[in-house]
């Protein structure tokens, strides 16, 4: 009877979901894997991403590891992902990459436990497999008045009992998941819609009048508060970032993490056995990320590497940061990063003169190597430079910086008067990382877009010339400048007015 008025209300009200109406079995176990503990309306996009990523098992036991989580990022439980990619594995060593249609070997794969296998079971093959989890523990609970701890396992074993025996003969899976469906939008925790309930006239609780006190759950025990400290430690625009080993998010991709720290000499010792000699530039913000069993207190801080070595993870720029899997409890500090992995033009202050100059210096050299002798290089220092930038200031010129992760990185000049791109020179270290393509589309929207604009770069600067053709600058003319010693042959592009 409960079958038949479930069912029968299930043909007309059952939900419309991405991952139903399919008898598919890797379909099947790969969306009730991810509705482990995640929302049905947060699944959803997941669920078609990752099956255009993986369209089947094996795709998905072929694919590496960090693949898999990223395609998994942002979903949380990442032990999931791993056993789901082990489970794959396993279907297509043993199975020949076909599901077995059995509850036993289903719940043998990795990461399939009693609910899972039964889901897949019941919805795939149509065994009389009861799917039990919080929605048919709580709605059965009700209809068959079982008002003792659900946790309890004498009490969890009468409710698949009794589970088994309202399962109907024929289509399992829509009885699962037509009590899924029941649980979700009329039997709800809290205060149930009775009145609009296809079973209210077989319901115990219903007729007893205590369905909101049911099921019965003994008190969960609070999440305990945890201080992380997060640190961010940038060198030469990229940041340091390592696999987690511990089982909390483990494989996934973090920045430095100092559970516990009492003080700032216990994250600069962890740094040290990392081979990290940073020191701290500022506090970006604090967060907040609550786990199923603890809850993470982070302060996030900048600290800047004296170099790029380390002896544990490694140090990448913000698009190979971005290509790895990275836990949501990272949000806050991903963010931070993403900040101070993005190019910054700002005008020269005469506070910042010596730095930019320093920058100038290496990047004017590094691309004059080839052409002057190294007296002529020599001259070229910092302090040179500097005098440089003041003249270039000094003649009206408009004099930027260029900053990435709260470093001089290169400079910037602009003749207004010329509607000239008069200079730009990037650390070689720091180059490859957008800062020349942010200094060009900072000067292109600078100048005056009604005019020709004009810049000269060296004709075997390759990256130069690419760079600037991006942006639709054209070569017009070369010129031949001759120092004491060598020839430079420079060539002027053009970027012509509207």
């Amino acid at each position: 009877m409960l079958s038949t008025l479930l069912l029968a209300w299930y043909d007309r009200c059952g939900r419309t979901l991405p991952f139903r109406g399919t008898r598919d079995p890797y379909r099947i176990w790969v969306s009730e894997i991810m509705l482990q503990q995640t929302r049905t309306e947060t699944v959803g996009g997941y669920y078609e991403r990752f099956l255009r990523r993986f369209p089947d098992v094996f795709a998905l036991a072929d694919a590496p590891e960090e693949d898999v989580l990223k395609c998994w990022e942002g979903l949380g439980y990442y032990s999931r992902a791993r056993n789901l990619h082990r489970a794959a594995q396993t279907v297509v060593s043993q199975y020949d990459g076909k599901f077995p249609a059995d509850e036993e070997a289903l719940r043998a794969l990795p990461g399939v436990g009693d609910y899972t296998a039964a889901a897949v079971a019941s919805i795939a093959f149509d065994l009389p497999a009861p799917a039990m989890d919080g929605n048919l523990t709580r709605v059965l609970s009700r209809f068959h008045g079982v008002r003792e701890d659900v946790g309890a396992p004498s009490v969890k074993r009468r409710l698949l009992s009794l589970a088994r025996e309202d399962m109907p003969e024929s289509r399992c899976g829509d009885f699962n998941q037509a009590l899924m469906d029941l649980g979700a939008t009329v039997c709800v925790p809290g205060t149930p819609d009775c009145g609009a309930c296809p079973l209210r006239t077989l319901c115990d609780a219903c007729a007893a009048g205590d369905a909101e006190d049911l099921p019965v759950k003994a008190a969960a025990r609070p999440p305990r508060d945890v201080q992380m400290a997060v640190a961010l430690i940038t060198c030469q625009g990229r940041i340091w970032m390592a696999q987690r080993k511990e089982a909390l998010l483990r494989s996934l991709w973090v920045y430095q993490l100092t559970e516990g720290a009492e003080s700032l000499s216990d994250v600069e010792k962890a740094q040290r056995g990392l081979g990290i000699s940073a020191r701290l530039l500022g506090e970006a913000g604090r967060a907040r990320h609550v786990f199923t069993h603890r809850i993470w207190n982070m302060t996030v801080r900048h600290y800047a590497a004296d170099s790029l070595d380390c002896r544990e993870g490694r140090f990448v720029t913000r698009e190979e940061m971005n290509a790895l899997p990275i836990p949501a409890a990272m949000r806050a500090a991903r963010q931070w990063a993403e900040e101070l992995l993005t190019p910054r033009v700002l005008p020269a202050e005469e506070k910042t003169l010596p730095a930019l100059a320093a920058a100038y210096s290496e990047s004017w050299r590094s691309s004059h190597t080839a052409h002057c002798s190294a007296a002529f290089l020599e001259r070229h220092s910092a302090e040179y430079m500097a005098q440089k930038l003041r003249q270039h200031r000094a003649d009206g010129r408009d004099v930027y910086g260029l900053w990435l992760a709260g470093s001089a990185a290169g400079v910037l000049v602009l003749d207004r008067k010329e509607n000239e791109l008069a200079a730009l020179y990037v650390r070689p270290e720091m180059q490859g990382l957008g800062l020349g393509r942010a200094a060009v589309r900072f000067a292109v929207d600078a100048l005056d877009s009604a005019r020709d604009m004009k810049v000269t770069v060296l004709c075997g600067n390759e990256k130069a010339r690419r760079l600037y053709a991006a942006f639709g600058f054209l070569h017009t003319d070369e010129t031949r400048i001759l120092d004491a010693e060598r020839g430079l042959c420079k060539e002027t592009r053009v970027r012509r007015g509207r």
